[in-house]
């Protein structure tokens, strides 16, 4: 069931899926006014929320490697046998955020650590 609110016209400017005082009139999804805004609905949260996902790859690429790097580390898996276009992606990828950052960019490291203090985060 959707219910529609309408301005001071009686135009149908928004449709929502529970009643309330500014949400009264009962309408059917295949009115034209609704589908179009249903339609535009559907378009515009689609598109941001590909975009929201697009935008966190990179940073949940970054949280896969340092995990991989992590669980290596702790020897809970080998690197070695992760297949071998993984390996070189991720060697790749290590030696790039090396390179471009001059540093270790581990979201593990704590930035504000003293220079020698061998304590970590985790």
């Amino acid at each position: 069931m959707l219910y529609a609110k309408v301005n001071e016209n009686g135009e149908i400017v928004d449709v929502a899926t529970s009643h309330s005082d500014e949400y009264s009139l009962l309408v059917a999804p295949n009115e034209p006014t609704v589908a179009k805004l249903l339609e535009n609905k559907f378009t515009t949260s689609s598109k941001s929320t590909q975009d929201m996902l697009t935008n966190s790859d990179s940073d949940m690429m970054r949280i896969l490697e340092d995990l991989i790097d992590l669980l290596s580390e702790k020897r809970l898996i080998q690197f070695t046998e992760l297949p071998m276009a993984a390996q070189k992606k991720l060697l790749s990828r290590k030696w790039v955020r090396g390179v471009h950052n001059g540093q270790d960019d581990s979201l593990m490291v704590d930035p504000h650590k003293a220079e020698g203090d061998s304590d970590s985060l985790i």
